[in-house]
């Protein structure tokens, strides 16, 4: 068996055994030793699992000499110290007496505090050979995950390595830290998180104050809650859709995060659906029609660089940020389109000849149909107005943020 299934199984037999076991030396015997096998030490080889450690710096107290419950050797020297307390004793109440032996043990790197049933993992992260203050990690024998099991892992036998095992314990402490830190920012935004998303997204423009961050804290959430509900779905999709399929080996270049721009914008528009599995795999049709668009661009007396931003959905052309967009793409489904910012009114007198229909306001204004590439320079009117449209918008002037809601503009 794994070290999974030996926990899970040193688990069943703990909770059975738990109600009768009275002590020190009855915990010891019953919870700890066995779970010292687990990690794979030889329990009965006292070159290797040492009960009872006396050092040199052990000093008499009332005529005994203090001694160390464990020391687990590995390659001839002690590595890790363990301090055993009964069953029903709360562990952290004994961390101090542990430090004083770790201190002097130049070769430990580890102390475990344990009851048997919690087990309190400390290192010398903050002085060397100082045994830190609060550990750095925590397993419950009676409630611990897969993802416990992948952080005690480590510590078992075949694994332990004194040298790297100090960055082993900073990557868990930083890992946990910003783990609450980000479940804390994603269930209540601060202000300063809110402050920063308007910044990057260039959503107000002005001052920014509190009376603004309270009103965009609900559209945070609400975008937050609908980036988190596409990745649970896409993931949940891609399974179902790939039942059989061997895990691939993962990439070292992770592939590119959703921007706060469009983590925002997905709060307040409803973009088109589409299979949960497309991946935002830039086409040569679509960089045809940015060189185009582009050319288009460039005989305007507006002389503003375009550029382009794709998505599983769309492939958007911009003026700078994503947010300032003048022309969506969609070209995956079964009809190519173009969606635009223009009233419906004038699109359809800009593209005379195609079809032309009203699209969401959420989404655009105008939506029109084309069937090649080669469209897009029949076009050419209408891609000029969007085109020098978004440019006035940019360019026209922006009351602060502090003043009614109607004087905000949202992108």
């Amino acid at each position: 068996m794994g070290l999974s299934e030996d926990l899970k199984l040193l688990a069943e037999q703990v909770k059975k055994r738990q109600a009768f076991i009275k002590g020190e030396e009855a915990t010891k015997q019953a919870l700890i030793l066995p779970f010292l096998q687990v990690l794979g030490y030889d329990i009965y080889d006292p070159t290797e699992t040492q009960p009872e450690y006396v050092a040199d710096f052990a000093k008499k107290r009332g005529g005994v000499m203090e001694k160390v419950d464990y020391a687990l050797h590995l390659k001839g020297q002690p590595a890790i110290f363990i301090e055993c307390k009964a069953a029903d004793v709360a562990p952290e109440d004994h961390d101090g007496q542990l430090a004083r032996y770790f201190n002097a043990t130049p070769s430990v790197r580890i102390g475990i505090v344990t009851n048997g049933l919690r087990y309190r993992f400390f290192t010398d992260l903050q002085s060397q050979n100082m045994m830190d203050s609060a550990p750095f990690m925590e397993f419950n024998l009676l409630s611990f995950t897969d993802r416990d099991v992948d952080s005690i892992r480590p510590f078992t036998k075949e694994a332990f390595n004194s040298d790297s095992i100090q960055g082993f314990a900073q990557e868990i402490i930083f890992v946990g830290k910003v783990t609450n830190l980000i479940n804390e920012l994603l269930r209540n935004p601060s202000e300063s998180f809110v402050r920063f998303l308007l910044a990057e997204v260039e959503l107000v423009s002005g001052r920014v104050t509190k009376g603004v961050v309270e009103r965009f804290i609900p559209i945070v959430k609400k975008s937050i809650q609908t980036t988190l509900l596409d990745m649970m779905t896409k993931s949940i999709q891609q399974e179902i859709a790939q039942p059989n399929a061997t895990a691939a080996a993962p990439s070292s270049v992770p592939p590119p995060a959703a921007s706060p721009a469009e983590s925002l914008q997905a709060a307040a528009v409803a973009v088109e659906p589409v299979p949960s599995s497309a991946q935002a795999e830039t086409t040569e049709a679509e960089l045809e029609i940015f060189r185009v668009v582009q050319r288009i661009c460039s005989e305007s007396s507006v002389k503003q660089a375009v550029s382009y931003k794709d998505s599983a959905s769309y492939f958007g052309i911009n003026l700078g940020k994503v947010t300032s967009w003048f022309l969506r793409a969609f070209t995956n489904g079964k009809r190519k389109s173009l969606v635009t910012r223009v009233p419906i009114e004038q699109a359809s007198m800009l593209a005379k000849g195609f079809e032309v229909e009203a699209t969401p306001e959420s989404l655009g204004k105008s939506r029109v149909y084309f069937n090649t590439t080669s469209d897009i320079e029949k076009l050419r009117a209408l891609v000029l107005v969007a085109y020098e449209d978004e440019a006035k918008r940019q360019s026209s002037p922006i009351i602060e943020g502090n003043e009614s809601p109607k004087e905000i503009v949202v992108n």
